[in-house]
């Protein structure tokens, strides 16, 4: 026997207002595409052919990694899937009471507020001001969470959104998903854009997409410029840390249009000083080894221990970059176990990224195996690269395993299973929680303290 809290009927009609923020969500996407997958040519035509070549030695371990992260996408959607037809079940077990309150509530939309403290029309919750804010202390106009402040706006019909205003947790703009987000159209934590004018039916630009980035366009974390992103290689490309500049692909680059890794200037491809650039690229690369003839060689570069290492003070096997130690890292000062590899076949590798610590990590400063974001922690558990069937974690500064999102802690915790908004867990602790900000297990929503709940805060069912 289920017990009913409270539930209105516009919170009823909350998944098909949040399915048209996923279409604005996707539209983001989509403009963010071109940055992560299309290398920005530094000059000719033939330059672009060159840093093909270059690249070319390491293509095989970098389509694992893709492969790998296509993985983790499907198991992902799998489960929210399954989250979501629980959510149904439940939904439906609980039909029969809310009927009975349908229609004391059914002018809650149109007219008055539902919950204590809110101005204007149309809120549902606490102390919200303005119009269609679902949650508490938000400002503005369709605010979904706690403390979001937007611009006050016409929305002609509630059930087709085209533009919203925060999502999440204290977010000021229009268009942003997550948390501490200012300016328009930012997806992650802590991005900063410009107010810019947009048309949401035809995106050409938008704000971040990450963690801590500045500006516009960019893609990954602490990026400060625009158009900034990670390499261009599938999902690598959503981790761009660090670039200071325009059009930066990679880690730590200071300067425009650079490709690599601690890169100073402009038009600059490589590792640190172990680079070349657009003036001097093509005979350049008649000078450096393949990666073949590297491994074969011994090492490439400066003050490296081992064999197979390209860049700077490596230790251990094929690793690129600048301090790592162990086997197969890419980047700078990633830590993996040594092990042995098929190099026509990798399985497994240690970090790509800075300051990684186990295997198979992409990102930095992650701990443990498979996490891929900034700053994971999760168990050295033993995994079948070849039939994955669990995760670290995905994001940042989550603990535990099969986390989805940011600060969660426990395992299985995710954002609302509705589209892109499943990789948006933020501060859950317990374990298969969905939403935001839940402490216990098997939750759904936002601030839930308890077990197998519904809603939001003290709005909500319990089974």
């Amino acid at each position: 026997m289920s017990t009913l809290v409270t539930l209105p009927p516009f919170l009823q009609s909350a998944a098909s207002q949040l399915t048209g923020i996923g279409s604005a969500i996707s539209a983001a996407t989509s403009a963010a595409a071109a940055p992560t997958t299309t290398i920005v040519a530094a000059g000719a035509d033939e330059v672009s052919a060159a840093v093909q070549t270059l690249f070319s030695e390491h293509a095989e371990a970098y389509q694992e990694l893709s492969a790998q992260a296509a993985a983790f996408h499907a198991q992902f959607v799998q489960a929210m899937s399954g989250a979501a037809e629980a959510y149904a079940a439940a939904e439906s077990a609980n039909a029969s009471p809310l009927q009975s309150l349908a229609q004391a509530a059914a002018a809650v939309e149109n007219s008055a507020n539902y919950g204590y403290g809110n101005v204007g029309s149309g809120n549902v919750g606490f102390f919200n001001t303005g119009e269609y804010n679902f949650g508490a202390f938000n400002t503005g106009t369709l605010n979904f969470g706690l403390g979001n402040l937007s611009p006050n706006f016409a929305v002609p019909d509630p059930t087709k959104i085209s533009v919203f205003g925060g999502f999440g947790l204290f977010n000021s703009g229009l268009d942003n998903i997550g948390a501490f987000n200012t300016g328009n159209i930012n997806i992650g934590i802590g991005n900063v854009s410009p107010n810019f004018q947009f048309d949401p039916n035809n995106l050409t630009d938008f704000g971040n997409l990450g963690f801590f980035n500045n500006g516009m366009d960019n893609v990954g974390a602490f990026n400060v410029g625009t158009h900034n992103s990670g390499f261009p290689l599938g999902p690598l490309g959503f981790l761009g840390i660090g670039n200071h500049g325009n059009y930066d692909q990679g880690l730590l680059n200071f300067g425009n249009n650079d490709l690599g890794i601690g890169l100073f200037g402009d038009n600059l491809i490589g590792v640190g000083p172990l680079h070349i650039s657009d003036g001097a690229l093509t005979s350049a690369l008649h000078s450096l080894p393949t990666a073949a003839v590297a491994q074969a060689a011994q090492n490439y570069g400066y003050g490296n221990v081992g064999s197979g290492n390209v860049g700077f003070f490596n230790t251990g096997t094929s690793n690129f970059g600048i301090g790592n130690t162990g086997t197969l890292n890419f980047g700078i000062a990633n830590v993996s176990p040594n092990f042995t590899f098929d190099p026509t076949n990798i399985s497994a590798f240690g970090g790509l990224g800075f300051f990684n610590n186990g295997l198979d990590n992409i990102g930095a400063f992650n701990t443990g195996n498979i996490n891929i974001g900034i700053g994971n922690v999760s168990p050295n558990f033993t995994f079948d690269p070849n039939n994955l069937t669990d995760f670290g974690n995905l994001g940042f500064f989550n603990n535990g395993m099969d986390n989805v999102g940011a600060f969660n802690v426990g395992t299985h915790n995710s954002g609302f299973p509705l589209g892109p908004l499943g990789f948006l867990g933020i501060g859950n602790h317990g374990n298969y929680d969905q939403g935001l900000l839940n402490f216990g297990n098997n939750d759904l929503g936002i601030g839930l303290f308890g077990d197998n709940l519904i809603g939001v805060g003290p709005f909500h069912i319990t089974q």
